[in-house]
């Protein structure tokens, strides 16, 4: 990295697609599991519907998808904390 903010151009326009990337995977990662939620909502209250139970895991499946493609969608702790907090002890 450079001193100079027009040497970083590229650099910049590689950073920002790789966020808008992250980005869509985060927002489709959020409509997934709110889909998910309704679903095992309504199958808890049907759970002799076969379609329920065949929505319910393939969104558990596109879930699993996503976690493999970005294991800190996953994570107990985000990335920030480990990266910018004091360590403990």
């Amino acid at each position: 990295m450079s001193m100079w903010l027009y040497d970083d151009v590229r650099e910049m326009q590689d950073f920002q697609n790789y966020q808008k990337e992250v980005r869509r995977i985060e927002r489709e990662y959020l409509e997934i599991r709110v889909l998910l939620r309704d679903a095992e909502s309504d199958f808890r209250k049907d759970p002799d519907d076969e379609y329920l139970k065949a929505k319910v895991k393939y969104l558990k499946k596109r879930l699993d998808d996503l976690e493999s493609q970005a294991a800190r969608l996953a994570a107990d702790h985000p990335l920030e904390i480990s990266l910018f907090a004091p360590p403990h002890g």
